[in-house]
């Protein structure tokens, strides 16, 4: 660490290669959060976090919605303080017990509550933020509604009724060259078979695509390209669509597709092309869109090659471990890191043991284990986010109502252990008087010897 801060403070790293090499070390030191940078114990009263949105502006706002139908808006920016410090000296990470995890000292504000049962009647399933600013946000809930709302007034404007229980929501916009926004559509996986696309502009159910066989767990736009959308069923499937075609879907992913041999002009047609063993209830796509990851309730996670070659696309065969523990058919929240923010990807999978499992994406290593702390140390993650790209900062909310915080922690060396026992700094009176006496004699011995005394110049 000192040399490459050597390196960074005579320029020869560059500032973007030092934070990526920090950044790196992040997630094999990742804990959760105690007494500071935390959120209100019981914040939701023992319900369920189904989902959580943090804005990316400023990555100071965290929405979270809760399965007893209320929303709360967080304020990461300030913490109010609820406890007192106490006066021994601070501890070491590593030394915090169930008291430190269960008393904060300060916790994240609350700025505003949407009370239960005043907008949804039944639990909140999920909440967006519009991408390009914070006035708007997107909730869905169990009652068959998405509501759009105002966040200034915090006021629902308008509200979408669809007739089945809502699963998933994902928004997509995008802008045009002369800035204004030319699509914003909201995907709905629900109850039923297909997918609704929802136009925020004409507030219209705008398109409908249909093939699934059963209820659609989750629906991931492309992060580059607008029109083309990802889901998964409780088939088993997972499609890929373009929404502006008139035979939308594009290719159906199939585990036994890993290679390009073979022929796949059949795979629209067949009868059953499998993702995964079970339903699939978990996509994320890397930031260039290259790249797709799937859960599916057979315990599997997945990797497929979107372009390497023509559809359907591939299945990487990465193995991730025997751990991980997907039983629920609910959505559940993977998620990667910033792909600038390291040199090496990850993916984080909360599993059903309540751990959060970190894998690196390329072999599906595992780096580390997020563990819960406290007297509540059990519960599944049911929804998270992440708190911003360099900062290795993330947030999970728990099924008994909890929102957990996690960030890196670097355990500092005490003193004793830098300084020699031949440096120590001898405490009493009679050795620093000896001292000062064995000095005063050095210095008089050198005072009379003859050739530091001073002798005359000889005359020219």
């Amino acid at each position: 660490m000192q040399s490459l801060l050597l390196d960074r403070a005579i320029g020869k790293v560059a500032p973007l290669e030092f934070a990526t090499t920090i950044t790196e070390s992040f997630y094999s030191i990742l804990q959760q959060n105690a007494q500071r940078d935390v959120f209100p114990l019981n914040c939701h009263n023992s319900a369920a976090v189904n989902s959580l949105s943090l804005e990316s502006d400023d990555y100071q706002y965290l929405l979270s919605g809760c399965a007893d139908s209320s929303i709360k808006l967080w304020d990461l920016g300030n913490q109010e303080t609820v406890g007192q410090e106490d006066a021994v000296a601070s501890k070491q990470h590593s030394e915090y017990d169930v008291y430190d995890y269960d008393h904060p000292i300060s916790t994240y504000s609350n700025v505003a509550t949407i009370p239960r049962k005043s907008a949804h009647t039944f639990g909140i399933s999920a909440v967006q933020w519009w991408p390009y600013d914070t006035g708007m946000f997107v909730s869905a809930s169990f009652d068959h509604t998405v509501k759009i709302w105002d966040t200034n007034e915090l006021t629902p404007v308008h509200s979408f009724d669809l007739n089945n229980r809502v699963y998933a929501i994902d928004l997509s916009g995008s802008e045009s060259p002369n800035g204004l926004t030319s699509t914003a559509l909201v995907a709905v996986g629900s109850d039923q078979p297909f997918i609704r696309l929802l136009d925020l502009r004409s507030t219209s159910s705008a398109h409908t695509l249909t093939g699934h066989m059963g209820k659609t767990l989750c629906v991931k736009w492309h992060p580059l390209n607008p029109n083309l959308l990802s889901s998964g069923g409780f088939d088993g499937e997972v499609k890929i669509w373009d929404i502006r075609r008139s035979k939308s879907c594009l290719a159906r992913l199939d585990m036994l597709r890993t290679n390009n041999s073979g022929s796949s002009s059949d795979n629209l047609t067949k009868t059953s092309v499998k993702a995964h063993s079970g339903p699939v209830n978990g996509l994320v796509w890397n930031e260039q869109g290259t790249v797709l990851y799937t859960a599916g309730n057979d315990d599997k996670v997945r990797v497929w090659d979107m372009i390497s070659s023509l559809a359907p696309p591939i299945n990487k065969l990465i193995n991730f471990g025997p751990l991980t523990r997907n039983k629920y058919p609910q959505t559940i929240p993977i998620m990667l890191n910033s792909n600038y923010e390291s040199e090496l990807q990850y993916l984080l999978f909360p599993s059903d043991n309540s751990d959060v499992f970190i894998f690196r994406t390329i072999d599906g290593k595992m780096v580390s284990r997020l563990t819960r702390k406290g007297s509540k140390n059990s519960g599944r993650t049911c929804s998270m986010v992440s708190g911003g790209p360099f900062t290795g900062k993330y947030f999970c909310g728990t099924i008994d109502g909890e929102i957990l915080s996690w960030s890196p922690h670097w355990e500092q060396p005490s003193l004793e252990e830098i300084i020699e026992e031949s440096y120590e700094v001898e405490s009493t009176a009679e050795d620093v008087l000896g001292k000062r006496l064995l000095v005063q004699e050095a210095r008089r011995n050198l005072e009379s010897d003859p050739y530091f005394q001073k002798q005359p110049l000889a005359e020219v």
